[in-house]
């Protein structure tokens, strides 16, 4: 009687050690895709961050860019419009038509020479493309990072079913 006793009791203390380690396994599997969940959740939220910056960044680089070269574009257009009226009046010989052009030519180099320094359109384009691609990269991070996180979550719900 006393072994038929002590090999139920056994026999319960291995089952209720079976059951508190498949409650345990649950619980534990249950957090495990608590945190993949969440985990993809916010992968997923770095994309969605990185394509609004993307979004809003752009538009403002590109406007500053096209600020540059409308300034530059102006300094261009005075210097060859100062140009062709001293042209215009070398040809028929107005000496006082020459004299406000070329006035006007000085007045629009020295407005170049002053912002010279100022006159980077070129180096603007090349910061626009170095800030794009910069951009470009840290969403492409983020998307893999997203990717990778999709994938071990479907991994850890694939190894329970």
């Amino acid at each position: 009687m006393k072994k038929a006793l002590i090999i139920m009791l056994v026999g319960v203390l291995i089952a209720v050690i079976g059951i508190g380690s498949c409650i345990g396994w649950y619980v534990k599997t249950a957090d495990s895709m608590n945190e993949m969940y969440n985990y993809v959740r916010k992968t997923e939220a770095d994309v969605q961050t990185q394509l609004q910056s993307r979004f809003d960044q752009v538009p403002n680089l590109v406007e500053i860019v096209k600020g540059a070269e409308n300034h530059e574009q102006g300094i261009i257009d005075s210097i060859t419009e100062a140009r062709t009226q001293y042209n215009k009046a070398f040809s028929v010989g107005d000496t006082n038509g020459m004299l406000e052009a070329n006035e006007s030519l000085n007045l629009a180099i020295s407005k170049f020479e002053e912002n010279y320094p100022e006159v980077t359109t070129t180096e603007l384009y090349k910061d626009l493309m170095d800030e794009y691609s910069e951009i470009e990269t840290t969403l492409e991070i983020a998307r893999l990072n997203y990717n990778e996180a999709v994938m071990e979550y479907n991994n850890l719900i694939g190894g329970i079913i």
